[in-house]
């Protein structure tokens, strides 16, 4: 034989409801939910970008000092680089951040000869030079990059501090790949190579 429950009609039996909470608890909690948000969106910004102000004049005229610019440090391994990216990194036993364009890849053989750039005896076309530009040799004017190397220069190769001078940069230096100049605003664009 079935037990038989007795209910009142027009109530619902089911777990109890939680008593509502006073007003200040709700907007205490709403506050700290805040905060802890911001702090994780933060924490995971720092992980995958970086900000960075350009110092140099290196890539006059397309990017001047003062510009600031957001930096992934974590997708282009995904991808890797490519020619023509403009990527941060430091030279090999120096800490300082320097902003450079990546001319030749991994394996890849470079030389400057005529004021032009070589690529496996190929010129390479740069485009992204303002005219007028060339590139003189300081002192080499061939490397045969490694598995783990990039040759990188300034786009203002008179005034520019680079593979040329200071040899290939490691993979391992490369901070990351320039993805934003968000500052000054009305020069506010996404960076492609």
């Amino acid at each position: 034989m079935q037990a038989e429950t007795n209910v009142t009609p027009g109530v619902q039996v089911g777990p109890e409801q939680a008593a509502p909470q006073p007003k200040g608890k709700g907007i205490l909690r709403d506050i700290a939910e805040t905060i802890a948000l911001f702090v994780v969106v933060f924490t995971l910004s720092q992980v995958l970008l970086g900000n960075f102000m350009i110092e140099q004049r290196s890539a006059y005229p397309h990017f001047v000092p003062g510009d600031r610019i957001l930096v992934d440090k974590v997708f282009y391994h995904l991808s890797g680089l490519h020619r023509g990216d403009m990527i941060v990194g430091r030279w090999v036993n120096d800490s300082t951040d320097v902003f450079k364009r990546v001319i030749g890849m991994p394996g890849e053989t470079v030389q400057i000869s005529g004021n032009k750039v070589l690529i496996n005896g190929q010129v390479l076309d740069e485009k992204y030079l303002e005219p007028g530009v060339y590139t003189e040799p300081m002192g080499r004017t061939t490397w045969t990059l490694g598995p783990d190397q990039y040759f990188v220069m300034g786009d203002n190769r008179m005034d520019s501090g680079d593979s040329r001078q200071y040899g290939p940069m490691l993979a391992k230096d490369v901070v990351g790949n320039a993805w934003l100049r968000y500052w000054p605003l009305p020069k506010f664009m996404l960076i492609g190579n």
